[in-house]
């Protein structure tokens, strides 16, 4: 609304007009921001995504080998690869200290799956500082090995290989008592009846002390083969490369 005052034709009359617009003036103000906040949008709320944890991520994974039966073959093989190649009983070159990972398989006639799988911190700088830290199972596609042991299995086994690995999972990492070696080790002990490998912690350099290292599956290994134990016949040394996971 405009209002119209009329008066003489000097300063005071100005002032004037202008004193009644400062009057409204905060009506008009008002009135904005009420139609400003009208057109508002609310931005719906979106709930939090849970994120899954290293055991359920591997769950999910494994339901590659669907179904689990009798008509087909199955086989679980550990790998190390050696931080140093030419020096077996070196555990750590730089920042490589080598793995411990499992290789499952299931075949039936020419068509093959494979889950290549092993067990690290989800921080890997954390698991410096601090003693037990989250984990997360990784892939462990094409990676190459020096040393492996293969046990075939049939299905109830296999099942037996696939529960473990998932509910170790859910353990916290700790590179002294619980690292990729201890993990890849217990699922295989799982299986291996009365023959069990053995738990070898060796010396880590500096102020690390003593853990689990592919040197030490290695030197357990070579052992076993040389005295004729009965993993020797399938105990393999060499340069190999770990299959591709199937998606």
């Amino acid at each position: 609304m405009i209002y119209h005052i009329t008066l003489s034709s000097n300063t005071n009359c100005k002032l004037l007009t202008v004193v009644i617009l400062l009057q409204f003036l905060p009506l008009f103000t008002i009135n904005a921001q009420g139609i400003a906040s009208s057109e508002k949008k609310e931005i719906p709320h979106k709930p939090a995504v849970k994120q899954k944890t290293a055991a359920e991520k591997l769950a999910t994974s494994l339901f590659c080998f669907d179904p689990v039966n009798d008509k087909a073959n199955y086989s679980i093989t550990l790998c190390a690869d050696l931080p140093d190649n030419e020096n077996p009983a070196k555990v750590h070159v730089k920042s490589e200290t080598g793995h411990v990972f499992i290789i499952l398989s299931k075949w039936k006639e020419k068509d093959t799956v494979n889950s290549v799988f092993g067990f690290y911190p989800r921080r890997p700088a954390s698991s410096l500082i601090f003693k037990n830290v989250r984990s997360e199972i990784l892939s462990n596609d094409n990676r190459e090995y020096n040393v492996s042991l293969t046990k075939i299995l049939d299905e109830d086994n296999f099942r037996q290989v696939i529960k473990t690995a998932v509910e170790l999972a859910n353990k916290k990492y700790n590179i002294n008592k619980y690292n990729c070696y201890d993990y890849a080790i217990e699922i295989f002990n799982s299986i291996a009846g009365l023959n069990k490998l053995p738990f070898h912690h060796i010396r880590f350099p500096f102020i690390f002390g003593k853990g689990g290292s592919p040197c030490g599956l290695y030197a357990d290994l070579k052992e076993m083969k040389s005295n004729g134990s009965a993993w020797a016949p399938f105990i393999q040394f060499g340069s190999f490369k770990a299959p591709q996971s199937a998606r």
